[in-house]
């Protein structure tokens, strides 16, 4: 997993988020100034720093979740996890929200629950399916979810293991 509490100085790998800290910032946007997508609402815009970024990318798995948490200049924390995939085929996505505070902001974080993203890919309409058919989609729907949630969970440990210890 990677961490970094300081300012990267790579290219971000995916540019969701507006400028500083060698992201491309859409136009319009000045120094310091961030855009943040999320999935169904427009994004937020605000201006402040990046505080905190974890990473979960593991060579060969499908996905990996990235986590970043802001200190806007009015005193709110907005934060944006992200999901990416390895397939071209799959769409990444970002949940973005703003907290009040760092101690929301990092409560919301832990709250986050990475399977209301899980997409159910079996229909159960059109009425083919035996029950054995049914359990072992229910089945492989319960792994997913665990799975995710897992990854997650790993991640947002270690990235508040590394904001202790700064």
């Amino acid at each position: 997993m990677t961490y970094m509490t300081d300012a990267p100085t790579a290219e971000h790998p995916v540019p969701m988020s507006g400028q500083g800290h060698g992201y491309d910032a859409p136009a319009g946007l000045s120094s310091g100034q961030y855009r943040l997508r999320r999935f169904g609402g427009r994004p937020i815009v605000f201006q402040g720093t990046e505080l905190a970024m974890a990473m979960s990318f593991t060579p060969g798995l499908p996905y990996w979740f990235e986590i970043n948490l802001f200190r806007a200049n009015d005193g709110s924390c907005p934060v944006c996890v992200k999901k990416f995939f390895s397939s071209s085929e799959e769409k990444d996505f970002a949940r973005a929200w703003v907290a009040p505070s760092i101690e929301a902001a990092l409560d919301s974080i832990e709250t986050f629950d990475p399977a209301e993203d899980v997409p159910v890919r079996v229909s159960l309409s059109g009425g083919s399916m035996t029950p054995a058919e049914m359990e072992a989609a229910a089945m492989d729907l319960q792994a997913q979810v665990t799975n995710v949630r897992t990854h997650y969970a790993s991640l947002v440990g270690e990235f508040l293991h590394q904001l202790d210890a700064a």
